[in-house]
């Protein structure tokens, strides 16, 4: 068994399941692209670390040449999967020209 299929993490009212490619929010799934829940993935993994939109974007999209605006329009999916408004972005950050934060 590898380390991906043990390790769960849990924030508020969410827990991630790598090994299920699954986001549940109180027990009930969170419905996520597969890209989104790629990107979910390395920001929950580097929480509380900046990971700049390069190393965002070699992660999830590997060798295939990705705009910015892929990258963005992840990100308002994650946020609105997980509650947050336009006002309030209780865990993603954006670090404005640089990348985000978990």
């Amino acid at each position: 068994m590898d380390n991906q299929t043990r390790q769960l993490y849990e924030f508020g009212e969410y827990r991630l399941e790598p090994a299920e490619k699954l986001l549940r929010r109180n027990g009930n799934p969170v419905p996520l692209t597969p890209k989104a829940f790629e990107m979910l993935l390395v920001l929950v993994k580097r929480s509380g670390c900046l990971v700049d939109k390069d190393e965002l974007i070699k992660a999830v999209w590997a060798d295939t040449f990705v705009e910015e605006a892929n990258l963005a329009r992840n990100i308002w999916a994650l946020r609105k999967a997980l509650g947050d408004d336009d006002s309030s972005h209780r865990y993603i950050e954006t670090v404005p020209k640089r990348g985000y934060r978990f």
